[in-house]
Order: C-alpha cells, then structure tokens, then sequence
C-alpha cells in the first residue's frame, strides 16, 4: 500500500494542471458539506447535555381532559417535585423573563433566566471563572444582587480578566459579577440563550409584580434528571402519586385535574407547553440533501476527468497488464490515486469550512445582537467533524474513482498496444451523443439547473421579505422603546411620565407627530388576545386571536396607518381611568367576526391570558376600523390586530413613534430627541432609539430569510461553476481528440464556420436535453422547498426561467470556446497531430 501511495503521489505531481484542478474542486464541495454538517449537527442533532443527556427531562404540568392546556409551575410545586427522590435525582427551576443591562448613558433589553441553585450543575457546566449561585442566594426574596455572566457578555464589555467582581448594572441595580459561563454554555435551549443569569431570590426585586412565595405566582419552568435506573419511556409509569400530590396541593380551585409530562429536553422551546421540533429535521435533511447534490456533481466532474486521464494512459495500463500486473492490482492503483486527491481536497476543505463556519457564525452573531437574545456558539472543530471529513472523502473516491479505474482495465490488450496514445476509438454519432463522460455532464447541468432554482427561490423570498408591503410609513419615522417596568417606578406615576414623555417629544421643533403603543411593528415579541363577537346570535361564538396593542391618539396617523372607517380614540377615551371602553380593530378581522355586516357600533370581548386559562373581559365597542400593518416579515398576510386606549391599561413597556415633517432631518431628530430624553428624566430607561426603517431592515426573520438565501445561493453557485468547469473540460478534451478529424475536414475545403456548428451543434443538443431533466427535478425540488421559503411559488417561472437561462447560457459558453478554438485549427499542423 505504500509502493501505492508513492506511486500515486508522483504521477499526480506529474499532472500539476489536473491535480491542482481536482483538488480545488474537491476542497470546494467538502468544504460546503463539512460546514453544513457542523451547522445541521450543532442544532439539530448534537445532544443538548454532553453527559447523561439520556436522564435528563423537561417538566410541565397538563390539564387533564379536552381542554389540555399547560401552565408554569408555582414554587411550592417545584419544592415538592425537587424533594421526590424516587423519581428525580434532581430539579433546577427557571424563570424567563427580561431586564436592561448597561447604565444611564446606554441600556440593552436583554433575555435574563433565573434560575436555582442546581441549575448548572444539573446541565453539567463549570465556570469558566468564579463560581455558580448558592442556596441562600436562590432562596425566595433573598434580594442578594449577584449575577452570572455569560462569555458572551464578558466578551461584549471588553474581556477583563477582573470582570469576576466587578459591578453590572441589572435595571436599576447595581449587581456583582460572581462567575463566567463556559463559551459555547447556553442552558436549557440550543446555542441562543440569554446574557445574563439571575438567582431566583432577586424575581421580586426586578420584577415587583411576581413574588415566589405567592402560592398562586406560577412563572417557573421545570428542568430535571431522572434517577439512574429510570429511563424516560419508563418514567411516567412513577409519576402517579407525584400527580395525585400536586393536585391536592393546587393553590388554584378551578385548575381541574392535572398530570406531569415529561419531554426530552426542548432544543429551541422558550414557553411554558412542550412544542414538536420535528420539522427542525426534515429542514436539516433538505439541507444537508442539497449539499450533498454539490458533492455529487464535483464528483461526476472528477469522474470525467479521470475517464478523461484513463483514456490517455490506455497504452500504460495495456503495458503494465501484458506485463503481468492483475487487474486488481491497476485497479488498486489508480483507486489510490483518486483517494490522495480526496484526502489533498478533504484538507483544504476543512480549511475552507472553518473559514466558512466563522464567517457564519459572525452573521448569526449580527443578526442577534439586535434582539434580545445572545447566540452561544463558538467554533470549534472536534474528532466527529474529522471523522465525518473523511466519509466524505472516501465518498467521492468511491464514486469518482473506482467506477473509471474499472473501466480504463477493461481493456483489448493487442489493440491497445498498437494504439497511439489519445487516438479515439471508433464510435457512431449516437454512442458519441451518450458517452459516460457526456452523460456525467449532463447528469450534472440537471441537477446544477435544481440547485439553481432553489436558490432563485430563496433569494426571491428575500426580496420579498425586504419588501414587503408594509402596511405603515418608514420614511421620516423615528421609534424609542421605554420600559418603566425594568426600574421601581411606581405604577401610579408611570402613566404621567409617559404622558409627559409624549408632550415633550410632540413639542420638538420639526417634529409633526407623536404617539406611544405597547407593540412596534417588526419588533421582536408580541403580545395576543382572544377576541369574541358578542350578539352574533351564537351560543359559542368562534375566537379570532389578534395582536393586542395598547395606543394613545394620533397613532395612525403617526404611522401612516389608513384609517378606513370610523374615528381615532377620543380625549375621553385616550385619557387614564376607567373611561368608555372601546376598541379598534383591523378590516381583516371585521370581515372576519362579522361577515358583511357593518362592524362600527358592535360589541367584542376579550379573553385575558393567565396561568390558569381564559378570562373573559368585560365588552368593548367598536369605534373605528383601520388597515392592518404587517407585524413581522414572517407573516405572509397581514395579522389580526386590535387597538385599545393606552389610559385604559397599564403598559409600562411602550414604543414612542415619531414623525418627523423633513425625513432628511431624522438623523439629526435622533440626537435631539436623545437628549431631550435625558433632561426630562435621566433614568428613563431608554432602550431603543433608531429609525423605522433600521428596525424594519434589523428584524431578526429577514435576517434568517436572507442567510437561507446566501446559503442556497451558495449551494448554486458552486454548482454552477463546477458544471461549466465539467462541460468545458469535456468539450476541450473532445475537440483536441478530433484534432486529426477537424484538419481533415478543413483540408477538404470546409469552412471554420461549418466546422464550429459541427462542434457546437453536439452541445447544444445536450444542454437542451438536460436543462429539460433539470426542469423536472427543480419542480420536484420547488413542491419539497417551498414551505421554507418566504412566500415562495414552487413553479415559481421567473426563478425557474432565470435559472435554466443562466445555466443555459453559461454551459453555451463552455462549449463554444472550443468550438471556436476548433475552427481555428490550422490544417497542416492538424494532420501532423497524434
């Protein structure tokens, strides 16, 4: 095997040209696999918990019965659950929840967990510096103002090897810093979590509404590890006196009865009901499908090249057989070859992934650090990526190699022997139109016109996710996010703070409007309510579930927002107390709860949602209909929405909009109304301040919209190139094995012109032929990919058309080049040609 390698290393040094092109076509195609691979694995199929990942479980609590709805556990119930030794080795609890971190001059909404004390042991992490929380720090209303870090944030605030003791200022308390999580550490979900982690004796401190030792607060998610010896199939089979404990215990009379359920743990689930994740496979599958169909057609590119490379050193392999060397053994040979090729391109692939996986990972680091979550991951190579590098490499080997290291020793050795190196067989035209190498090129501009269409599908959902028909004004728009509830302001005194937030900013000189709302549009988060007509003569009217937002006067205006019938909000209504309770709704919903009848004038309630279920509200009119804005890029139609009076609710966390009269004149409104701000009140906690059209463009969908774009962009360009590399090589090959045929034709008195339709006449045949197959398999390919494309059409014809014309034209191209050359040949030179 030695003698093998040695051999095979000298006789691709040999062929600079053919090994280096080799090599990068392979290096590229590997490449393209190895990051996806590593995408697909790091967040689909890698383990959540590296250690004892089998034991571990997340908790909720179901309603037994029809209406199977899921709550949040209560602190009594997590104590109960954490002291259950036959079924839970351990607990840890977890509240989601938000704060700002930063200071006066600058806050963050920032994702925050609290947690108890065995949450990190429990999910297996050590600090990477200092320690993790203790008992008494967790304890119910502790109030001791500890944090830890996340590597994330320590990176972000500059890295300091004295961050562990430092001080971080957690809304509007000053917390010490006693620990860093590890780099890649992000808790209970997969490679997005939070910056910052709390212990769950500071719930009541930062956030005053919610207090642990209320037997009714249920605001905890439950995380556990089995015991040892239970599996999780056998685990539910334990969990009926633990069921029977709960419900005697509830704190609530009309919860019904409930029972545990156990999931593994949840990779992306940030709510209180266990979701399906299984679509997440079937989409790491397409992809790594489409990867694979790059690695696919580089290798029929190098199954040509070395058809190619075995017809010209068909006199060697008749020589080394005549002399006695097996047929296995040549075919040892020159599979050998083909595999120092593969582990030469499987290098510089895996170069070229880590390249591609860091500029990937500062994408998704981009698109997050405009939300308020932080993306944990961290690149890094271990043996499973070398491991999965060379199946690839072994891989390609087996299809590029050994299929033409078996065909190049089928051999007529007496013919063989007599024949001039590169003289072509006879063949007739159709033999010639089929050949393997033919085949293998058309085979690949099929499936390069697939992956083209797919990524024409991907860019064109971008497109239309950038924009879209919006619903509202960004032009000459400004917007804040103010949140009163992350500082101890007082709820009486919110309302006139925000009302004289709004005068001041409505005051400012080039400033037309002004208005506040509980929801921006293309913000991330939401907030929804069950909406009811009343007096529709129905004993169970139909919900519609809308976007709730809370408004003051003005603001569709403000935003440009069509106001299609009816009137805004009066001064009555708009102002704080218990005024006339109305509402607004949009014309979709209208049509919906009211079919053709006038909606003005009628009556709807609202479902509030808490802890334990449904609470119906007390009726509102409808006083005014408007247009419905689109809230997230995600959406293809335009949501439900449901506008109600500011004054009437409590909203600490609100968006101030502004219109500005000269757009020109939003940078410069930017800075004045910073400032403004601040000299109103100087803690206002101020975390958002940019133009509509920054958080428009900013919104994390788009952003996931656009990085499947550059992904599958990618999938068809390097399909592309390697399948106008593949025709153009084979074409070239054909032309100078015609050398003599051409020089003949030519002294006989064709023209140049005759003699390059005759050249080029071949390949437009095929291409036609297999831009037709490929048609075929890019609708195929469109009905599967058309579900994660934005508002894709899987026939969709201008992806389609553009596809097959650019890869029609490119593959042109590649065969008229030869022809060309071919026309040119001069005749006396040709007939001297071998």
């Amino acid at each position: 095997m030695l003698q093998d390698l040695k051999y095979a290393c000298r006789q691709l040094l040999k062929s600079p040209g053919f090994t280096t092109v080799a090599v990068l076509t392979l290096a590229i195609a590997i490449g393209v696999n190895s990051s996806i691979f590593k995408l697909v694995h790091d967040l689909v199929l890698r383990p959540l918990i590296q250690e004892k990942q089998t034991h571990l479980v997340s908790i909720f609590t179901a309603r037994v019965g029809a209406n199977r709805t899921f709550r949040p556990f209560t602190y009594a119930e997590f104590a109960a659950l954490r002291g259950s030794p036959g079924v839970f080795a351990d607990v840890a609890a977890t509240q989601f929840g938000f704060c700002s971190l930063g200071n006066r001059d600058q806050f963050r909404r920032s994702y925050t967990y609290f947690v108890s004390e065995s949450y990190f042991s429990l999910l297996g992490a050590a600090p990477l510096a200092g320690r993790f929380f203790t008992a008494e720090e967790t304890r119910p209303n502790a109030n001791l103002p500890v944090a830890v870090a996340s590597y994330a944030l320590w990176q972000r605030l500059g890295g300091h090897p004295d961050f562990v003791g430092s001080q971080v200022q957690v809304n509007d308390r000053q917390c010490t810093v006693i620990g860093i999580a590890p780099a890649a550490f992000c808790g209970v979900t997969a490679t997005i979590g939070p910056e910052i982690w709390l212990p769950l004796g500071l719930v009541s401190q930062l956030s005053p509404t919610r207090n642990l030792l209320d037997r009714q607060a249920a605001v905890l998610d439950l995380t556990g590890r089995l015991q040892s010896d239970l599996a999780l199939a056998s685990a539910h089979a334990h969990l009926a006196a633990l069921d029977r404990q709960l419900n005697a215990a509830t704190p609530f009379p009309d919860d019904g009865v409930r029972e545990l359920v156990l999931t593994p743990p949840q990779r992306f689930n940030l709510s209180t009901s266990p979701e399906n994740e299984s679509p997440l496979r079937p989409a790491a599958a397409l992809t790594m499908g489409m990867a694979a169909t790059v690695l696919l057609i580089a290798s029929l590119n190098l199954a040509n090249m070395f058809l190619a490379r075995g017809v010209a050193r068909r006199k060697e392999i008749a020589i080394r057989l005549s002399l006695g060397a097996s047929r296995w053994r040549v075919v040892r040979q020159l599979f050998t070859e083909g595999l120092v090729l593969a582990l030469a391109g499987g290098l510089f692939g895996l170069l070229l992934s880590v390249w591609c996986d860091d500029l990937l990972i500062q994408f998704l680091r981009r698109i997050f650090s405009s939300t308020f979550l932080s993306f944990h991951a961290q690149p890094s190579r271990d043996l499973l990526d070398f491991a999965v590098a060379f199946l690839f490499c072994l891989a390609t080997t087996l299809v590029f190699s050994l299929g033409p290291a078996l065909r190049s020793t089928r051999l007529d050795l007496v013919r063989d022997l007599k024949t001039q190196s590169g003289e072509p067989a006879a063949a007739g035209r159709w033999n010639r139109f089929f050949s393997v190498r033919h085949s293998l090129v058309m085979a690949q501009i099929a499936l390069s016109l697939m992956l083209l269409f797919s990524a024409g599908l991907f860019l064109r959902g971008a497109l239309k996710a950038s924009r879209p028909e919006l619903g509202f004004q960004v032009t000459g728009e400004l917007v804040a996010n103010i949140d009163y509830g992350l500082t101890r302001t007082p709820g009486a005194e919110v309302s006139s703070r925000q009302q004289a937030l709004l005068a001041r900013a409505a005051a400012l000189p080039g400033v037309e409007r002004a208005a506040l709302a509980s929801l921006a549009p293309y913000y991330t988060g939401s907030a929804t309510r069950l909406v009811f007509p009343l007096g529709s003569g129905s004993a169970d009217p139909k919900a519609r579930e809308a976007y709730y937002t809370a408004v003051t006067r003005d603001y569709f205006a403000t935003l440009g927002i069509p106001l299609l019938r009816g009137r805004d909000f009066s001064e009555a209504e708009s102002a704080p107390g218990d005024g006339p309770r109305v509402a607004i709704i949009d014309d979709r919903m209208a049509r919906s709860l009211f079919g053709r009848e006038d909606a003005l004038g009628r009556h709807i309630a609202l479902s509030e949602n808490d802890a334990r279920g449904q609470n119906p509200s007390r009726e509102l009119e409808i006083v005014g209909i408007v247009r419905s804005p689109r809230q997230n890029a995600g959406n293809e139609v335009a949501p439900f929405r449901l506008y109600r009076p500011l004054g009437q609710v409590k909203e600490a966390n609100t968006f101030l909009h502004v219109k500005v009269a000269q757009p020109a004149a939003v940078s410069a409104m930017l800075d004045t109304l910073r400032r403004e701000l601040r000299a109103l009140d100087p803690a206002n906690p101020v975390l958002l301040l940019q133009p509509m059209s920054d958080l428009v463009n900013g919104n994390l969908t788009i952003w996931l919209i656009r990085l499947l774009a550059v992904i599958f962009g990618v999938f068809g360009g390097v399909a592309l190139l390697l399948a106008v590399v593949g025709v153009y090589g084979v074409k070239a090959y054909a032309v100078e094995r015609r050398t003599r045929e051409i020089g003949i034709r030519l002294a006989l008195g064709a023209r140049p012109a005759q003699v390059l339709a005759l050249v080029l006449r071949q390949g437009v045949l095929q291409t036609a032929l297999a831009v037709t197959v490929g048609v075929g398999l890019a609708l195929i390919a469109g009905k599967v990919l058309s579900p994660m494309a934005y508002a894709a059409n899987p026939t969709d014809p201008l992806a389609l058309g553009g596809a097959a014309l650019l890869l029609a034209a490119t593959t042109l191209l590649a065969c008229w080049l030869p022809a060309r050359r071919a026309a040119r040949v001069n005749p006396v030179e040709a007939l001297r040609a071998e």
